[in-house]
This record gives C-alpha cells, structure tokens and sequence, in this order.
C-alpha cells in the first residue's frame, strides 16, 4: 500500500469539494490533512467534515461532519458525528461515530459505536464485545465475527463467519456456492438473535446449544453452478470483441485530438506510479458522495450531473490510457530503433490490457487497478496544469 505515500492531495479533494462550498444547504466547512502521517490529537475539533489521505491516519480528536479517509493504517479513536468513509489495509475503529460507517480494508477491527448503518467489506472483519451498531450491518468479504451488539438486522456475503453477539431483529447470510470452509457458519453460546436466523449453505451451522434465536431457522441450499466457462460461450467473444473495438475507436479519437496530451499524461502515470494509484483512489471515492450532496441542495443538481458525467468519461478513459501506456513501454523495449507510432503502440496496448482483463480470476483486480492508475493519472496532469504560472504577457 505504499502508493498512499504522494503529496499534493489536497488540490484533488478541493477539486471534488468545492461545489459543495456552493449553497447554504451544502457542507460549508471542511479540513483536509495529507502526508505520510497524519494526526488529529485529542484536543483538537474539526468543524465540518475532515478529509484526510496518507500512509498512517490517527484521529483522537472531534470531527463534527464527516470523515473520508484513505491510508495503510486507519486509527479512528476519537468522536465523529456524522458518517465514516475509509478504505486503507488496516482499520481500527474504536471511537464514537454519530452516523453510518462505510469500511472497505483487508482487516478491520471495530471496537466503537456506530449510531446508524454499517457496510463493512473486508478478507477479516472483527466487531469486538463493547462495539455496537444502532441499525443495520451488511458485512461482505472472507472471515468474520461478530462479539458486540446489532440493533436491527444483519446481512452478509461472507466465507466463513462467528457469531457471539446479539441482533436486535433477523439474520440473512450467504455463504456461496464454492465454499470450502468446513463449518461456513458457527454461533457460540453467548450468541443472542431475537428474530429469524435465514443462511445459505451446504453445510448445517454449528450452533451451541446455549444460544438463544428466538425466531425461526432456515437453511437454504445454494443454487448449483452448472454452467460452462465463460470463454466456450460466443456472446463472451462477441462481447469482449465489441468492447475491443469500442475501445479502439474512442483512443484513435484522443489520439487524433489530444496526442500530446497523451503522451504526457501516460509519461506522469509511468514516472509517479504511487501518486496516480492514490489521486486515482481518493477520485473513486469522493466524486459520488459529492455529486449526492449536490443533488440533494436542488440547486446543485446541474452540477451534480456534470460531475457524474466527467466521473464516468474519466473512469472509462482510464483504461485507454494504460492501454497506450503499456503498448509505448512494449514497443518501445521490443523494437527501441523504431519510430515512434502512438497509434500502434494503443492499438497493441489495448489489445493487449483488454486480454488480460478477460483472464477468469486476475482480470477484474487488473482492471480495477488500470482504472484507478487512469484516472489518477488525469488528476495528476490537470493538476500540474493548474500549478503552472499564468503569463501575464499579453499582445495587441
């Protein structure tokens, strides 16, 4: 996770943040903190919302919005009155959170209180015995175990899961159809669901019996997969031949318009590997809720949709971008003494990435990594374009 560890963060959220700065009935104060650490002690209060990137996050002081973080390791002890929103590799979330909590890490540990809803997705989740979430909780990824309290229902797509806690109201769980886990589903004795247990599974849970479920149990047998790959079926080659050809035609077009834009954003994406990945993350993360806000003041609903807009535009052309970038660096090692063809080296790179996107289990982590290089690779030229001195010089 070391593609955290770039400066010049806060222009891109400034960037995501400023129509909110708009209306009265928008978020009229924000903090934004970057680095490699950053720290908000106990005695400090952010008024608004706080906007934090960087490689360690530590926040023991008062935040009276929200916080939207990204970083390696996430420490959120202190009190926040409205919403959480992290993605990092490591959560710990021990403090108050006035709002809903919206995880995304490949361990999380939550130990506060959550007043609202929680998502949660995450390889191994862990809520601890003094945590609490006042609605819902839908938990998705591989372990997890609950030991606090749920206030209304629990969701979850999980592979293996512990329950030891109580649930105010029903449980529904899914646990696949390709579930190797020997006991998907297990529930301790100090287990307390006041409603239905609803899971699916081929295996039965193991239930101790001190627990108490007050409503009905249900297993359900997971759907069989009966099917053929992927790759035998024509729509899939039809499908990925299109999307091809689609992508061709559209980087021909940027080629014809912008070829030395190009070139210069994919040099900035080769150059600043880290920073493109983490501009392209906290872009990911922050042009939705932004937009949502706009759209709810009313009056900002134009600029919401102009912003979703050139959210989805950049988000497709990100993957054009890497195309070209990988066909330059292949062409360039494989064939040094031949000239130059930007053309060529798009239609071998997207060629090339499309292929590899295809690939039954490593095609969707490659192309959400191509996405968010793309896209913070455009942040980061607009960026360097907006830093360079203005000339005053004027001829008549």
């Amino acid at each position: 996770m070391e593609f955290l560890k770039f400066n010049g963060v806060k222009k891109a959220i400034i960037i995501l943040c400023l129509t909110a700065m708009l209306t009265p009935l928008a978020v009229s104060a924000y903090s934004i903190k970057t680095g490699d650490s950053v720290y908000l002690p106990k005695n400090e209060i952010i008024e608004g919302n706080l906007y934090a990137a960087g490689a360690n996050l530590t926040v023991e002081g008062q935040v009276t919005g929200d916080v939207i973080c990204a970083g390696r390791s996430i420490n959120i002890s202190g009190q926040v009155a409205g919403d959480v929103i992290c993605a990092g590799q490591s959560i710990n979330i021990s403090g108050q959170i006035g709002g809903n909590l919206r995880l995304a890490s490949e361990t999380i540990n939550f130990s506060g209180q959550a007043a609202r809803n929680a998502m949660i997705l995450g390889s191994a989740v862990v809520t601890a015995a003094s945590s609490s979430i006042g609605w819902d909780l839908l938990a998705l990824g591989g372990t997890f175990e609950l030991r606090g309290d749920i206030g209304r229902d629990l969701y979850g797509y999980l592979a293996k899961a512990r329950l030891a806690g109580q649930v105010g109201k029903n449980i529904k769980l899914n646990f696949g159809s390709r579930n190797k886990n020997s006991q998907p589903l297990a529930i301790a004795s100090t287990t307390l669901i006041n409603g239905d247990l609803n899971y699916t599974s081929d295996k039965k849970a193991a239930i101790e019996n001190e627990a108490i479920i007050k409503g009905k149990i249900t297993q359900s047998l997971p759907k069989a997969v009966n099917k053929k790959p992927d790759f035998v079926s024509l729509s899939w080659w039809w499908g990925n031949l299109i999307a091809v050809f689609s992508a061709l035609v559209l980087g021909l077009v940027l080629i014809s318009f912008w070829r030395e834009q190009i070139i210069k954003i994919t040099d900035l994406m080769l150059n600043k590997v880290s920073a493109s990945l983490g501009w392209g993350i906290l872009t990911l993360l922050l042009a939705p809720p932004m937009a949502i806000i706009l759209l709810i003041t009313i009056i900002g609903i134009p600029l919401s949709l102009i912003l979703m807009a050139l959210w989805l535009i950049a988000l497709y052309l990100s993957k054009i971008l890497v195309g070209v970038l990988v066909g330059r660096s292949l062409l360039n090692s494989l064939l040094p003494k031949q000239k130059d063809s930007l053309i060529l080296d798009m239609i071998v790179g997207v060629v090339i990435i499309y292929l590899l996107f295809a690939l039954p289990l490593l095609g969707r982590p490659l192309y959400f990594i191509a996405i968010l290089w793309g896209l913070g690779g455009i942040i980061l030229t607009l960026k360097k374009i907006s830093h360079k001195p203005a000339n005053t010089t004027r001829s008549f």
